[in-house]
Protein backbone atom coordinates (compact mmCIF):
# COMPACT_ATOMS: atom_id res chain seq x y z
CA UNK A 1 0.00 0.00 0.00
CA UNK A 2 2.71 2.33 0.78
CA UNK A 3 4.71 1.32 -2.10
CA UNK A 4 1.60 1.84 -4.62
CA UNK A 5 0.81 5.22 -2.62
CA UNK A 6 4.96 6.63 -2.97
CA UNK A 7 4.78 5.68 -7.05
CA UNK A 8 1.18 7.39 -7.57
CA UNK A 9 2.53 10.67 -5.78
CA UNK A 10 5.32 10.65 -8.34
CA UNK A 11 3.48 10.35 -11.23
CA UNK A 12 1.61 13.08 -10.05
CA UNK A 13 3.93 15.27 -9.24
CA UNK A 14 6.06 14.48 -12.22
CA UNK A 15 3.11 15.27 -14.64
CA UNK A 16 2.46 18.50 -12.50
CA UNK A 17 6.27 19.46 -12.81
CA UNK A 18 5.99 18.63 -17.12
CA UNK A 19 2.47 20.51 -17.25
CA UNK A 20 4.08 23.58 -15.92
CA UNK A 21 7.25 23.08 -17.63
CA UNK A 22 5.03 23.76 -20.85
CA UNK A 23 4.50 27.17 -19.69
CA UNK A 24 7.47 28.64 -19.43
CA UNK A 25 8.56 29.96 -22.70
CA UNK A 26 11.08 27.57 -24.62
CA UNK A 27 13.36 30.47 -24.82
CA UNK A 28 14.02 31.02 -21.25
CA UNK A 29 14.76 27.30 -20.83
CA UNK A 30 17.27 27.79 -23.99
CA UNK A 31 18.99 30.62 -21.87
CA UNK A 32 18.82 28.73 -18.66
CA UNK A 33 20.18 25.47 -20.23
CA UNK A 34 22.77 27.64 -22.22
CA UNK A 35 23.94 29.24 -19.07
CA UNK A 36 24.53 26.29 -16.94
CA UNK A 37 26.29 24.34 -19.56
CA UNK A 38 28.72 26.82 -20.60
CA UNK A 39 29.41 27.14 -16.70
CA UNK A 40 29.80 23.56 -16.16
CA UNK A 41 32.29 23.52 -18.80
CA UNK A 42 34.70 26.10 -17.33
CA UNK A 43 33.82 24.55 -13.93
CA UNK A 44 35.55 21.08 -15.63
CA UNK A 45 38.15 22.87 -16.71
CA UNK A 46 39.52 24.53 -13.62
CA UNK A 47 38.31 21.65 -11.81
CA UNK A 48 40.81 19.52 -13.97
CA UNK A 49 43.46 21.55 -14.11
CA UNK A 50 43.36 22.30 -10.69
CA UNK A 51 43.46 18.47 -10.12
CA UNK A 52 46.27 18.35 -12.33
CA UNK A 53 48.62 21.02 -10.76
CA UNK A 54 47.60 19.29 -7.00
CA UNK A 55 48.55 15.47 -8.56
CA UNK A 56 51.92 17.25 -10.19
CA UNK A 57 52.52 19.06 -6.65
CA UNK A 58 52.08 16.28 -4.08
CA UNK A 59 55.10 14.81 -4.35
CA UNK A 60 57.05 18.69 -4.26
CA UNK A 61 55.66 19.82 -0.73
CA UNK A 62 51.60 19.51 -0.46
CA UNK A 63 51.67 16.36 0.84
CA UNK A 64 53.92 17.40 3.52
CA UNK A 65 51.95 20.52 3.53
CA UNK A 66 48.50 18.58 4.04
CA UNK A 67 50.61 15.69 6.82
CA UNK A 68 51.69 18.75 8.86
CA UNK A 69 48.59 20.92 9.01
CA UNK A 70 45.87 18.12 9.14
CA UNK A 71 46.32 17.06 13.06
CA UNK A 72 46.63 20.22 13.86
CA UNK A 73 43.25 21.37 12.41
CA UNK A 74 41.75 18.63 13.83
CA UNK A 75 43.00 18.99 17.71
CA UNK A 76 42.26 23.18 17.53
CA UNK A 77 38.93 23.28 15.39
CA UNK A 78 36.21 23.78 17.99
CA UNK A 79 34.62 20.29 17.82
CA UNK A 80 35.16 16.98 19.28
CA UNK A 81 35.17 13.25 17.27
CA UNK A 82 32.26 11.89 18.17
CA UNK A 83 30.45 15.51 17.71
CA UNK A 84 32.04 15.70 13.87
CA UNK A 85 30.14 12.72 13.17
CA UNK A 86 27.08 14.04 13.83
CA UNK A 87 28.26 17.37 12.06
CA UNK A 88 28.85 15.55 8.89
CA UNK A 89 25.62 13.62 8.72
CA UNK A 90 24.10 16.66 6.77
CA UNK A 91 26.26 17.01 3.84
CA UNK A 92 26.62 12.93 2.99
CA UNK A 93 24.25 11.84 0.45
CA UNK A 94 21.61 10.26 2.38
CA UNK A 95 21.09 13.32 4.64
CA UNK A 96 21.46 15.75 1.48
CA UNK A 97 18.33 13.52 -0.16
CA UNK A 98 15.87 14.51 1.82
CA UNK A 99 16.48 18.17 1.50
CA UNK A 100 16.51 18.15 -2.22
CA UNK A 101 13.46 15.97 -2.31
CA UNK A 102 11.91 18.16 0.26
CA UNK A 103 12.34 21.85 -1.80
CA UNK A 104 11.98 20.03 -5.04
CA UNK A 105 8.89 18.51 -4.25
CA UNK A 106 7.92 21.95 -2.46
CA UNK A 107 8.45 23.91 -6.18
CA UNK A 108 6.71 21.30 -8.28
CA UNK A 109 3.58 21.69 -5.61
CA UNK A 110 4.33 25.61 -6.11
CA UNK A 111 4.10 25.21 -9.62
CA UNK A 112 7.76 26.62 -9.68
CA UNK A 113 9.08 23.98 -12.00
CA UNK A 114 12.66 26.39 -13.05
CA UNK A 115 12.93 26.26 -9.33
CA UNK A 116 12.44 22.43 -8.78
CA UNK A 117 14.77 21.91 -12.14
CA UNK A 118 17.41 24.14 -11.09
CA UNK A 119 17.66 22.62 -7.94
CA UNK A 120 17.70 18.75 -9.31
CA UNK A 121 20.59 19.92 -12.16
CA UNK A 122 22.62 21.80 -9.24
CA UNK A 123 23.06 18.68 -7.07
CA UNK A 124 23.15 16.52 -9.82
CA UNK A 125 26.00 17.95 -12.13
CA UNK A 126 27.85 18.49 -9.30
CA UNK A 127 29.08 14.63 -8.70
CA UNK A 128 30.27 15.12 -12.05
CA UNK A 129 32.72 17.80 -11.27
CA UNK A 130 33.52 16.00 -7.97
CA UNK A 131 34.41 12.72 -9.95
CA UNK A 132 36.50 14.73 -12.76
CA UNK A 133 39.24 14.83 -9.61
CA UNK A 134 38.57 11.68 -8.24
CA UNK A 135 38.74 9.79 -11.67
CA UNK A 136 42.55 11.98 -12.66
CA UNK A 137 43.85 11.61 -9.37
CA UNK A 138 42.79 8.32 -7.13
CA UNK A 139 44.24 10.14 -4.12
CA UNK A 140 44.36 8.11 -1.11
CA UNK A 141 42.57 9.29 2.66
CA UNK A 142 44.60 10.06 5.40
CA UNK A 143 45.10 7.75 8.29
CA UNK A 144 46.99 10.53 10.37
CA UNK A 145 43.75 10.79 12.58
CA UNK A 146 42.32 7.84 14.57
CA UNK A 147 44.08 5.65 12.67
CA UNK A 148 41.68 6.68 9.59
CA UNK A 149 38.53 4.97 11.17
CA UNK A 150 36.07 8.00 9.96
CA UNK A 151 38.05 8.19 6.64
CA UNK A 152 36.56 5.83 3.92
CA UNK A 153 37.61 4.15 0.88
CA UNK A 154 36.36 6.32 -2.04
CA UNK A 155 38.85 8.70 -3.65
CA UNK A 156 39.51 12.03 -1.10
CA UNK A 157 40.23 14.68 -3.78
CA UNK A 158 38.53 16.72 -3.61
CA UNK A 159 35.74 16.38 -0.64
CA UNK A 160 32.49 16.00 -1.97
CA UNK A 161 30.62 16.72 1.02
CA UNK A 162 32.27 20.33 0.95
CA UNK A 163 31.16 20.67 -2.79
CA UNK A 164 27.73 19.60 -2.09
CA UNK A 165 26.90 21.45 1.24
CA UNK A 166 28.08 24.82 -0.56
CA UNK A 167 26.26 23.98 -3.82
CA UNK A 168 22.68 22.92 -2.12
CA UNK A 169 22.86 25.17 1.50
CA UNK A 170 24.43 28.13 -0.60
CA UNK A 171 21.16 28.00 -3.25
CA UNK A 172 18.62 27.76 -0.76
CA UNK A 173 20.21 30.38 0.99
CA UNK A 174 20.23 32.72 -2.59
CA UNK A 175 16.46 31.90 -3.00
CA UNK A 176 15.64 32.63 0.73
CA UNK A 177 17.54 36.29 0.69
CA UNK A 178 15.90 36.79 -2.66
CA UNK A 179 12.64 36.15 -1.07
CA UNK A 180 13.43 38.05 2.08
CA UNK A 181 12.72 42.13 2.27
CA UNK A 182 14.60 42.60 5.58
CA UNK A 183 18.44 43.15 5.33
CA UNK A 184 18.86 41.90 8.87
CA UNK A 185 17.01 38.73 8.26
CA UNK A 186 19.28 38.37 4.89
CA UNK A 187 22.36 38.99 7.19
CA UNK A 188 21.24 36.29 9.50
CA UNK A 189 20.73 33.64 6.07
CA UNK A 190 24.14 34.30 5.12
CA UNK A 191 25.43 34.24 8.82
CA UNK A 192 23.81 30.91 9.50
CA UNK A 193 24.23 29.22 6.08
CA UNK A 194 28.39 30.03 6.46
CA UNK A 195 28.22 28.84 10.17
CA UNK A 196 26.25 25.87 8.92
CA UNK A 197 28.80 24.50 6.24
CA UNK A 198 32.04 25.51 7.98
CA UNK A 199 30.86 23.37 10.44
CA UNK A 200 30.34 20.61 8.18
CA UNK A 201 33.51 21.08 6.40
CA UNK A 202 35.30 21.16 9.71
CA UNK A 203 33.90 17.88 10.99
CA UNK A 204 35.40 16.43 7.81
CA UNK A 205 39.12 17.49 8.88
CA UNK A 206 38.22 16.60 12.63
CA UNK A 207 37.32 13.46 11.60
CA UNK A 208 40.83 13.37 9.65
CA UNK A 209 38.35 12.05 6.30
CA UNK A 210 39.94 14.13 4.16
CA UNK A 211 43.40 16.16 3.27
CA UNK A 212 43.17 20.27 4.31
CA UNK A 213 43.92 20.83 0.31
CA UNK A 214 40.93 18.77 -0.29
CA UNK A 215 38.60 21.26 1.50
CA UNK A 216 40.29 23.59 -0.28
CA UNK A 217 39.61 22.45 -3.60
CA UNK A 218 36.27 21.48 -2.43
CA UNK A 219 35.35 25.06 -1.47
CA UNK A 220 36.82 26.24 -4.77
CA UNK A 221 34.64 23.80 -6.84
CA UNK A 222 31.32 24.43 -4.83
CA UNK A 223 31.70 28.43 -4.68
CA UNK A 224 32.25 28.69 -8.98
CA UNK A 225 29.42 25.57 -8.91
CA UNK A 226 26.92 27.35 -7.40
CA UNK A 227 27.85 30.78 -9.12
CA UNK A 228 26.70 29.55 -12.29
CA UNK A 229 23.84 28.75 -11.37
CA UNK A 230 22.48 31.62 -9.24
CA UNK A 231 23.79 33.03 -12.93
CA UNK A 232 21.61 30.49 -14.58
CA UNK A 233 18.80 31.95 -12.45
CA UNK A 234 19.19 35.46 -12.64
CA UNK A 235 19.51 35.39 -16.57
CA UNK A 236 15.95 33.64 -16.76
CA UNK A 237 15.09 36.47 -14.25
CA UNK A 238 15.96 39.12 -16.83
CA UNK A 239 14.73 37.63 -19.49
CA UNK A 240 11.49 37.19 -18.10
Amino acid sequence: MARWVTVQTFRQGWYRFWQDCRKVPPPLWRRWAGTLAIGLGLCTVVTFAIAAWAKGHADQGLQDWDARLLPVLAESLPLSFSRSITWESPGNLLGMLPIVGGFVGIMVARSRPLLAATMMVAYGLQFALVWIGWGYWNRERPDLVAGGVAASGLHSFPSGHTVVVITVYGLLAYLWCQASRSWVERLLIVLGVVFWIGMIVSSRLVLGAHWPSDVIVGAIVGVLWLGTVIVALKRVEDGA
